[in-house]
């Protein structure tokens, strides 16, 4: 640390040899020679004037006194250098005392910058502290509230499931309650409709019998004539089969077996007639070689153009129609039409004339159930059955026109007969699949005088009962296959033990409701959607192990029909 101020005043005093009066005057006043008693009695000439009179006199006195006056010059210089010295070791002492204060003020100021940004940085984590807690504060609140409202909506769920379980319970009871009466009003009027049909079929059998006798009456007086081939096999058969009622009022298996055994007669009549005609118009010269082939041709190409557009549909039915116009106004040979008809009433004829039908236009329309049978067979194997549905609806048409119907009696027999053979699970008909009858009986048959294989046959059953399906869910005034019948065929396998369900009963259950969900319900209403719901939840389930994969394609229905908007609860 340098000395104070009056430190330095003392130790500059006792340096120096001199009064104290000089303390405080200037070092060149107090020289020995500028207090002389003779500076103040003597003026001292001029510089110059003495230097010359030196010069000039050269008197050992005047040397002595430049001497003396270059002594003092000496001497005041010295004491000048003396003190600059002194006054620069002063200020050397000063500027470090203010170096010394500045490095301490620096120490100082850093260490108020550092105790400064300690402080700081203190807070800045006391304010961060208080920022986490807040916001940890904030999230436990945000997350009570979550919670809270998570809570509150879980309730609210809780209670709607609740008042829907209540809802569902009440609708299924009342559900319940509807099938059970439905049940019972259905089982009424089909005994009502059985004893009514029963009475019915007594009549018409008296009135066949009665005819029957008359016709043979007849034919016994009427002179022999030479018939053809199909002419005789026409006539082996009976010349009027009772009329048997195919409706769902036939439920007994009796009845399902009488009923499928007069179809398949009738097949083998049709077979009776079709080849031997087909053969004998095929001769060389033969009349109707022309328009027999003609037709066949023509029919075929036709039935092989349908589309799914319902314009397309329209001009295919009109050109089959010009087809069967022109076979009905072919003059050519008839045949007596009564052995072709199995599910209608024969209405009393004046004479044997009245019961004549044009032969070739009988053969066109079993031409033309052929193709669509066939037609049903192909298109099975494509995922969209749009083309079915028109199909069948173009049969069902054709098969009622008033063109070429008999006595007010459509061709549809020719149809259900070829049905029968091909498919008898329509009709309630089971079977053993390890017997060759058996596995007639289960629709199995030779193809091109082949055995039919698994695929063709599962393809086969399921193009057949959508077919089917296309031509009974129909709601016109006279349709070629009653609805009724859709739901005995529904209903006859729904109803079938499962020791006798075989993969064929799924396969052609597949095929009866694939496309006929929205048609049932809205014909049957909660009958309906009951029948659907046995058909495609309770069946896979009871299926036997052999026929599990084929119960599994018609398990999926209900949850497709969802995602259609048709709900089967």
């Amino acid at each position: 640390m340098p000395p104070k101020s009056g430190a330095s005043s003392t130790t500059m005093h006792s340096a120096s040899p001199r009064s104290s009066s000089w303390l405080g005057s200037s070092p060149s006043r107090q020289s020995p020679s500028r207090h002389s008693p003779s500076r103040r009695d003597v003026r001292s000439p001029p510089r110059d004037v003495t230097r010359l009179d030196i010069f000039d006199k050269d008197s050992p006195s005047k040397r002595m006194i430049l001497e003396f006056s270059q002594l003092l010059l000496r001497s005041e210089e010295e004491f000048n250098n003396r003190l600059d010295k002194v006054c620069a070791e002063h200020a050397e002492v000063y500027q470090e005392q203010l170096r010394r204060a500045e490095r301490k003020h620096d120490k100082v100021r850093q260490g108020a910058e550092l105790e400064l940004n300690r402080l700081l940085l203190e807070e800045e984590v006391r304010q961060m502290k208080r920022e986490e807690e807040r916001q940890r504060e904030l999230e436990r609140i945000k997350a009570e509230k979550a919670k809270q409202e998570s809570e509150a909506r879980q309730r609210v769920i809780e209670a709607k499931r609740r008042e829907e379980e209540a809802a569902r319970k009440a609708a299924e009871e009342q559900r319940q309650i509807q099938e059970a009466e439905a049940k019972v009003k259905a089982q009424k009027e089909l005994e009502e409709r059985a004893r009514r049909q029963k009475a019915e079929q007594e009549e018409a059998d008296r009135k066949t019998r009665e005819e029957a006798a008359a016709v043979e009456k007849a034919q016994a007086q009427a002179p022999p004539r030479p018939t053809q081939p199909w002419q005789q096999a026409v006539k082996a058969a009976p010349a009027a089969p009772a009329a048997q009622p195919t409706g769902a009022a036939a439920i007994g298996a009796s009845d399902v077996e009488d009923i499928h055994s007069r179809y398949l007669k009738l097949h083998q009549r049709m077979k009776a007639f079709w080849k031997p005609f087909k053969t004998e118009c095929a001769q060389k010269g033969h009349p109707l070689k022309g328009p027999v082939g003609d037709l066949r041709r023509e029919l075929r190409k036709i039935t092989g153009q349908v589309t799914i557009n319902r314009e397309d549909s329209k001009v295919v039915i009109s050109k089959i129609r010009e087809v069967l116009r022109s076979a009905r106004n072919v003059n050519g040979p008839t045949v007596d039409i009564r052995p072709f008809i199995i599910s209608r009433p024969l209405p009393t004829l004046g004479n044997e004339s009245e019961a004549q039908y044009p032969a070739i236009l009988l053969y066109a329309f079993i031409c033309f159930e052929k193709f669509v049978i066939k037609q049903f067979d192909s298109e099975a194997a494509k995922e969209e059955s749009g083309i079915i549905q028109e199909l069948g609806i173009i049969a069902a048409s054709l098969f009622v026109d008033k063109e070429f119907v008999w006595n007010g009696i459509p061709m549809i027999d020719l149809l259900l007969a070829k049905l029968h053979r091909a498919c008898p699970i329509l009709f309630g008909i089971t079977g053993n699949p390890n017997t060759a009858e058996g596995r007639a009986r289960l629709g199995w048959s030779n193809v091109g005088g082949s055995p039919m294989n698994v695929n063709y046959y599962h393809q086969r059953m399921v193009g057949l009962g959508n077919g089917f399906a296309a031509m009974s869910l129909r709601a016109v005034q006279a349709p070629a296959i009653p609805i009724s019948e859709y739901w005995r065929a529904l209903a006859s396998i729904c109803n079938t033990p499962s020791d006798q369900l075989h993969t064929g009963h799924f396969m052609v259950l597949k095929g009866l409701v694939r496309d006929s969900a929205k048609k049932v319900i809205n014909f049957y209403g909660a009958q309906g959607r009951a029948l659907l719901r046995h058909a495609t939840i309770v069946m896979p389930k009871r299926a036997p192990a052999r026929a599990k994969d084929t119960a599994s394609l018609v398990a999926v229905y209900p949850d497709v029909w969802k995602t259609a908007g048709i709900s089967l609860e």
